[in-house]
């Protein structure tokens, strides 16, 4: 029998092909078969598929640190009549104070109405708000034209939050009363 070259990295189809071309098993067995021309091979590489993983992201949350600062002493002139004419419900008026406080606007807060329901003169009312660093207003609800009802959210220098809720009523762009009580 005859020995057939061997070919590195040519498939086994292509090894049949290249004994039934050299004469292997045509010629029954016989050495004085004459071999045929030549044969080319051609093998096909398979592709390789390299996966590389997308890398999550980091998210990295870095705490904000509040100070409080001493408010100068303000001296508050309103005009007559008081009051905001562009905040045309009685929501938007309690939204604005509490807003104006948030951004210590104070004066604003107190033409707002908070010479009304504040309790103190302004500067012990402005000092009522030393340790606040922000407020929220949770839900709101007007129960009648001039009535809201608020829970507030005050969140001190300290991380921690005070809760309260109210009834505010609003004449002519002013708080001019309020019923709240602490809640938590």
């Amino acid at each position: 029998m005859r020995q057939l070259p061997v070919v590195a990295g040519v498939s086994a189809v292509a090894a049949v092909l290249l004994a039934t071309a050299v004469g292997c098993g045509s010629g029954g067995g016989r050495a004085e078969a004459s071999p045929p021309g030549a044969v080319t091979v051609t093998a096909t590489p398979t592709p390789t598929v390299t996966v590389t993983p997308t890398p999550t992201p980091t998210v990295t949350v870095t705490p904000q640190t509040v100070t409080a600062t001493p408010n100068p002493t303000v001296t508050v002139t309103t005009a007559k009549g008081g009051g905001d004419p562009t905040l045309t419900s009685a929501i938007a008026v309690v939204q604005q104070y509490y807003e104006d406080i948030s951004n210590h606007d104070y004066a604003a807060a107190w033409a707002l109405g908070g010479k009304n329901i504040g309790g103190s003169d302004y500067n012990g009312w402005v000092k009522g708000y030393a340790t606040t660093a922000s407020i929220h207003l949770g839900t709101t609800s007007t129960f009648g034209s001039n009535q809201v009802r608020a829970v507030i959210y005050a969140v001190q220098t300290d991380g921690s939050t005070k809760t309260y809720e109210g009834t505010y009523t609003v004449s002519g762009g002013v708080l001019v009363s309020a019923s709240i009580r602490q809640t938590g």
